[in-house]
């Protein structure tokens, strides 16, 4: 092989190395973005509608549904969400730390809780779309949020 031949496959080599340097950057930047607590708006949007099953318990306005906790169990929470923008991603917050991604529309899918939200007392679901489908620049276009109880 030429000279030239060899440090065009080089070029290509480091520069193929140095974009994987920047996605192990971002991607470590997007999970430290992920543990930051959110703070979101006192008010829920209108549109949408959200609900909780825990233990069969459904969650209503004013009755979070209560989760008993046996010390070795492992529990879920089940979530059924309508009217969601099927082109946006809806980011699930519990006590306003992510914990799951889901894509926009009629959904019902369950979450797995961890030792933190499964601490005795009341925790918050929050279901946000963000505009732009961008969670960055902050501006809520859909927010819903309901409660559940560990006892």
């Amino acid at each position: 092989m030429r000279k030239g031949s060899w440090l065009l496959i080089l070029l290509i080599v480091l520069a193929a190395l140095s974009a994987c340097g920047d996605r192990e950057k971002e991607d470590a930047h997007n999970v430290s973005a992920k543990r930051e607590k959110q703070i979101f708006s006192s008010k829920d949007t209108k549109k949408g509608w959200l609900e909780l099953i825990a233990t069969d318990e459904i969650s209503s306005q004013d009755n979070p549904p209560c989760i008993y906790k046996a010390e070795e169990s492992v529990e879920k929470l089940e979530v059924h969400m309508k009217e969601l923008s099927t082109a946006s991603l809806t980011y699930i917050y519990i006590d306003g730390y992510i914990v799951q991604m889901e894509q926009g529309g009629e959904l019902s899918f369950q979450i797995q809780l961890s030792k933190t939200e499964l601490k005795k007392g009341f925790h918050e679901l929050t279901a946000v779309q963000y505009q732009e489908n961008n969670p960055e620049t902050k501006k809520v276009e859909l927010l819903k949020r309901a409660k559940y109880e560990v006892k």
